[in-house]
């Protein structure tokens, strides 16, 4: 998955724009290290810096500083290892004008979309959504009235998930799946109107969530004001939004816990997982901890549930990414042995539960039992937040066959003795779900239960997000 953010100033003299996206990012870099970028537009004139790497490490002052403009947007990426050419946001120069783009999406037919383009006289470069979004947004808008009426059109013809927030010469726009798989926000702080993909931005800069976008919505923002055009204008906003399934994988793993998604508290909804979990598969031990940060909530709901102790029992390294959305699993492993340590003193001889977010392919937690035992602990016990990931998804979780998760051919005894466990327990569906209190829509939950609310990819060996479904 990939972190968007995006911001116009509508003030008569703008303030630092390419400041407050570089905030916007650095706020969403959880959902992504692998690159970065900031496109914003002076007067006409579009620039943008980007690169792989954190954005902390891309950015400067002098940099921030030659990016000028009342408009910008911003993305960080995570997910897979494709090159530079996948670094966003992206800039063309149209027959309407120049255009950025920076999107979170996996379209599923993108091999058919690119043969027909191709037929027409369409030229690629990359292999990357951003590219099909943008060659068919482009051919679009020169038999549409204005830019959201080719978007609309642009979504007709596509089939998939994705948020993507647009940048025209006068307008920032933004876009939300008709499925709402991924999710994306609307804030404002004074004369400032932003985009983003969880609302941790809006409240690290100050600003007001104003509301998230629903399904199948196009939000244009310029200084004639804010317009909204949905892919489905013969529903109401209350049945689109009841329709939409966002990606359970939000709850569980992928947003902070401060974010709100689709009106539920992220850490909320953890906390009631831990707490059902309690009464699903408790467990004899003295002491409960979180694998961080991700399993810190629902281990303290598990621990309440319990009426046993939470405390600290791993030490995190602050200067080492995500291990789960790293690229490659050598990369994975790695990162795993620099990223934990252990408290010894706070575990030795003691019967550990150690609650996550998940198990998809166990990597990190095999090595985090292999370190609690090894200093000391005398048993340890796992507890999951979430089920068993049995199918891989092709909608962004970067899992890419059914070989790579070990609940799809292994019982829970099997995996609880690959991982070094003293024993395993997952929550239920059903619990997960229930823990969603709040929630305005439903939930895309096929790593699970191998529905795939939005369809599977075109079944083609070039197909960019080939994925193996048995």
């Amino acid at each position: 998955m990939s972190g968007l953010f995006g911001c116009i100033d509508r003030a008569e003299v703008p303030s630092e724009v390419a400041k407050t996206l570089y905030y916007g990012i650095f706020s969403l870099q959880h959902r992504g290290q692998e690159s970065a970028g900031i496109a914003v537009n002076h007067d006409g004139t579009f620039m943008v810096h980007k690169q792989a790497g954190m954005v902390a490490d891309i950015f400067d002052e002098v940099t921030l500083n030659t990016l000028e403009g009342r408009c910008g947007i911003a993305h960080t990426r995570g997910g897979e290892e494709t090159g530079s050419d996948a670094i966003q946001p992206v800039l063309i120069k149209s027959r309407v004008g120049n255009i950025a783009l920076s999107c979170d999406s996996v379209i599923l037919n993108s091999y058919d979309i690119r043969e027909n383009l191709k037929n027409l006289g369409a030229i690629f470069q990359t292999n990357t959504d951003s590219e099909i979004i943008l060659s068919l947004f482009s051919r679009n808008r020169i038999v549409t009235d204005d830019c959201e009426h080719a978007l609309l059109k642009t979504m007709q013809e596509m089939e998939g998930v994705y948020s993507i927030i647009m940048m025209t010469e006068d307008k920032l726009i933004g876009v939300r799946d008709p499925h709402g798989l991924r999710p994306l926000a609307l804030g404002r702080k004074d004369d400032k109107w932003m985009l983003s993909s969880e609302n941790c931005a809006f409240d690290a800069l100050g600003a007001e969530f104003v509301r998230d976008l629903e399904p199948g919505e196009i939000i244009s923002i310029s200084n004639d004001g804010v317009e909204s055009l949905f892919y489905e204008e013969n529903k109401t906003s209350e049945q689109r939004v009841k329709d939409g399934k966002v990606c359970i994988f939000e709850y569980v793993y992928v947003a902070r816990p401060d974010s709100f998604i689709d009106g539920t508290s992220i850490f909320d909804s953890r906390y009631k997982t831990g707490m059902a979990l309690a009464k699903e598969h408790p467990c004899d031990c003295d002491l409960v901890i979180g694998a961080p940060d991700s399993g810190n909530a629902a281990a303290l709901g598990f621990a309440d549930g319990l009426g046993v102790p939470f405390g600290m029992g791993l030490l995190k390294n602050r200067y080492v990414g995500r291990t789960f959305i790293k690229s490659t699993q050598e990369q994975r492993e790695l990162a795993v042995r620099m990223k934990f340590a252990v408290l010894k003193t706070a575990v030795k001889d003691k019967r550990i539960a150690i609650v996550d977010d998940s198990l998809v392919r166990g990597t990190t937690t095999k090595h985090i039992i292999r370190f609690l035992k090894d200093n000391g602990a005398k048993e340890v016990h796992v507890r999951l937040a979430s089920p068993q990931v049995k199918f891989p998804c092709c909608y962004g979780v970067n899992a890419s066959a059914g070989k790579d998760l070990p609940a799809k051919t292994m019982t829970d005894d099997q995996i609880c003795e690959m991982i070094g466990a003293d024993s395993l327990g997952y929550i239920s569906l059903d619990s997960l779900r229930e823990s969603l209190e709040g929630i305005h829509c439903g939930t895309c939950s096929a790593c699970f239960d191998n529905n795939y609310v939005a369809g599977l990819p075109t079944e083609d060996p070039e197909t960019v997000h080939k994925v193996t479904y048995n």
